[in-house]
């Protein structure tokens, strides 16, 4: 950006001489001396110049930015009880037992790849009930990540997103695996 004189001058000032009498002390100032006047008169009674820099930007200046309150950054979200990292937490708690329980994996052995023959009606009450109680953890836990996910915006914290997305994919895997093993168990003979 130049700032010599021919750049900020009007058309009457192009050859050198002032339009009025009362600018030539005004143009009279340096450009390299900065403008300290506050916008009052000066003490010839006239208003000042406006500055050439001030007028021939128009992007927004730090300093107001700063003066008008203007975050540099999203703020970081608030969190609380009801917040998407709450959720993806919940949600990484309601699957961690069934990831740290290897009896749905040993059903799922039992009765989804081999033929296990029979088993009494309270065996298979047990194995129901097993079953249904990791599938419906694992259901639970991939409810609360989806709406952990569904609940995040921009300012969600990373790390809820990457568990709600992981409780989401492991859950589903859990509940198919439950469902799977459930259909399988065999009837009580």
């Amino acid at each position: 950006m130049s700032t010599s004189k021919e750049d900020t001058s009007t058309p009457g000032e192009a050859d050198g001489s002032p339009a009025s009498p009362g600018e030539a002390s005004a143009s009279s100032a340096s450009p390299d001396s900065p403008d300290t006047s506050d916008g009052a008169s000066t003490s010839s009674g006239e208003a000042p110049a406006p500055s050439a820099a001030s007028s021939s930007t128009d992007a927004p200046d730090a300093s107001g930015a700063f003066v008008s309150g203007a975050p540099f950054s999203p703020a970081p979200a608030l969190g609380g009880v009801f917040s998407a990292e709450s959720f993806s937490g919940l949600g990484l708690l309601l699957l961690g037992p069934v990831i740290v329980n290897s009896r749905l994996f040993t059903l799922f052995a039992w009765f989804g790849l081999t033929d296990a023959g029979t088993a009494t009606a309270e065996e298979v009450a047990l194995f129901n009930a097993e079953i249904t109680v990791a599938g419906g953890l694992s259901a639970l836990a991939v409810l609360v990540g989806a709406l952990s996910l569904f609940m995040g915006n921009t300012r969600t914290r990373a790390w809820a997103r990457w568990g709600a997305s992981a409780t989401v994919l492991a859950g589903t895997v859990f509940v198919i695996l439950a469902v799977v093993t459930l259909v399988s168990v065999p009837a009580a003979g």
